[in-house]
């Protein structure tokens, strides 16, 4: 049986930008009793880490084909990473499913791809749905 892998296009979740306007409120509003109106320059900490969230989850996407391989366009506080990945058995080493803390309370998975070569591909960090479809090109990679 020839597994089949679909095309998709997939872009982070916006539960990034969620996660990160919880912390900052949580942060401020655990430290407004002790240090009163000096707490907001906590919440002023956390605004640059939510420009950077907005510009990863609007600009970020990873696109999958079995066909053209899994091609990518990651928006990071360092600057655009982009690239492609072939789907080929012989040259991924390893599929890595990670997750922080704070990822594990959105429900959001890291994926890493490790080839053979030892080329070192960026995380796809907070797409949702990453577990399945690492199951799936985990399914794809083995069958060829």
């Amino acid at each position: 049986m020839k597994l089949f892998l679909p095309d998709r296009h997939l872009q982070p979740s916006k539960r990034l930008l969620l996660g990160v306007a919880v912390f900052a409120a949580l942060s401020t509003g655990l430290l407004w009793p002790a240090a009163h109106a000096w707490a907001l320059l906590v919440w002023t900490l956390w605004v640059p880490v939510l420009v950077f969230a907005l510009r990863y989850v609007t600009g970020s996407w990873v696109r999958i084909s079995a066909e053209r391989g899994l091609s990518y366009n990651l928006k990071t506080p360092l600057g655009t990473r982009m690239g492609s990945i072939e789907l080929v058995s012989s040259t991924i080493s390893e599929l890595r499913l990670e997750s922080s803390v704070g990822s594990r309370l959105l429900g959001l998975w890291s994926l890493r791809v490790i080839s053979r070569d030892g080329t070192v591909h960026p995380p796809f960090h907070f797409f949702s749905g990453m577990d399945r479809i690492a199951e799936e090109l985990h399914g794809y990679l083995q069958q060829g």
